[in-house]
């Protein structure tokens, strides 16, 4: 745990969300030091209030969800020396599971209390991932039934889930450095997950991988 408190960026789309949960924040400054603010949806524009560099940005739910991972998306493709965690009071676990695979590395819904929030960005700056404990066991309770009974889109063909995803979005058009921001993944560890697509289906190029996916319905 830090000796110093851990230095927070506020992100919303209204200025006046953000000074609400700076003034949350406040009594607790020996733990937590609110040192910036965001807003814009979803260009944010970061005004940062001292030069020492951010721990954790907290991206508080925008007026639609979907505006909010998007930001964190573009937040996060800058490579930030910074954690980035969703403030929501969206209890979904597709939602969740998306900002996941972005690269987003806690959820946290604004039914926390002031002090469950405080824990929650300390321990996301000690290296946690931090969900919604709710939302945490639906997501183990899906992954243990996937992988007990291979019910994923693609386990038929011999693909893992991460191959599925990969053939799924490729399906939808995406180049694979889009494709490996959506995952989370680096383009590296994609390079790998699609010479291995390739190999399991027989095919050469992308094109005929993206036939199959439309023919076996993986375009979401």
């Amino acid at each position: 745990m830090s000796d110093r408190p851990v230095k927070v960026v506020l992100a919303n789309d209204d200025s006046i969300i953000v000074e609400g949960l700076r003034a949350l924040l406040a009594p607790f400054k020996e733990r937590v030091v609110v040192v910036g603010t965001a807003t814009g949806e979803p260009e944010i524009e970061l005004a940062v209030d001292s030069e020492a560099p951010a721990d954790v940005m907290l991206i508080d739910a925008f007026s639609r969800m979907a505006g909010g991972i998007d930001a964190a998306v573009k937040v996060l493709a800058q490579d930030p020396p910074f954690v980035v965690a969703v403030f929501t009071d969206a209890h979904d676990l597709r939602l969740m599971l998306q900002a996941l695979r972005v690269g987003v590395r806690g959820y946290i819904l604004k039914s926390s209390n002031a002090e469950q929030l405080v824990d929650a960005i300390c321990r996301l700056h000690d290296g946690e991932i931090v969900l919604d404990p709710r939302l945490a066991t639906d997501a183990a309770l899906l992954a243990a039934r996937a992988i007990d009974v291979g019910e994923w889109p693609g386990a038929h063909l011999g693909l893992t889930r991460r191959e599925a995803e990969l053939l799924s979005l490729l399906g939808e058009g995406l180049p694979p450095r889009d494709a490996a921001l959506r995952m989370g993944l680096s383009p590296e560890t994609v390079r790998t997950h699609t010479r291995n697509l390739y190999r399991k289906l027989g095919v050469n190029d992308r094109a005929a991988a993206v036939a199959i996916a439309w023919r076996e319905g993986l375009v979401r």
